[in-house]
C-alpha cells in the first residue's frame, strides 16, 4: 500500500508515510483504517509524511469521501492533533492537505497543521526523532 502507518507510545503516536502513487480508494482505505484502529488511544498525534508527487492523483472529491466515511464510522472521534508534512514545491499536495485541514476542523475535534519540514512538524507534535523507534506496533 502506497500509504502505510505505525502505532507507537502505547497507541497515542501514529507515523504515516505516503509515497509512490497513492489512489483515491488507498488514501480513503488509510484514513478510515487508522480511524477504527483499535491500537490508537486517545489523545493521539499524527505524523503524515507525503512524499512528493506522491498525492498528484487525489482530488477534492476523494478529501470529501474520506469524510463522508468517517461520518459513517460508529466509533467516535477522539482528540487527534495532525501534522501533514507536504515538500514545498509540491504545490497540488500543499493544496489537497490545506483543504483536508480546513475541513476536519469544521466536523471533528482535530487540530491539523501542514508543515514543509518535518522536524518542524514534530516539534509541533511534541515527538522526538528516536520516538519512532520505541515502542512502535506492526505496520499497516
Amino acid at each position: 500500500m502506497p500509504i502505510t502507518y505505525t502505532v507507537h507510545h502505547g497507541g497515542h503516536f501514529i507515523h504515516a508515510v505516503a509515497s509512490g502513487t497513492v489512489t483515491g480508494e488507498e488514501f480513503v482505505a488509510f484514513e478510515v483504517a487508522h480511524a477504527i484502529d483499535e491500537r490508537v488511544i486517545a489523545p493521539v498525534a499524527e505524523l503524515f509524511e507525503i512524499q512528493y508527487d506522491a498525492m498528484k492523483e487525489i482530488t477534492a472529491n476523494n478529501v470529501s469521501a474520506v469524510l463522508e466515511r468517517r461520518q459513517q464510522i460508529e466509533k467516535l472521534p477522539m482528540p487527534h492533533s495532525c501534522a501533514i508534512v507536504v515538500s514545498y514545491s509540491d504545490a497540488h499536495a500543499w493544496d489537497l492537505a490545506n483543504f483536508y485541514a480546513g475541513m476536519v476542523k469544521l466536523h471533528y475535534p482535530e487540530n491539523v497543521i501542514v508543515f514543509g519540514e518535518s522536524g518542524i512538524a514534530r516539534m509541533w507534535l511534541g515527538i522526538d526523532r528516536d520516538d519512532d523507534d520505541s515502542t512502535s506496533t506492526e505496520q499497516r
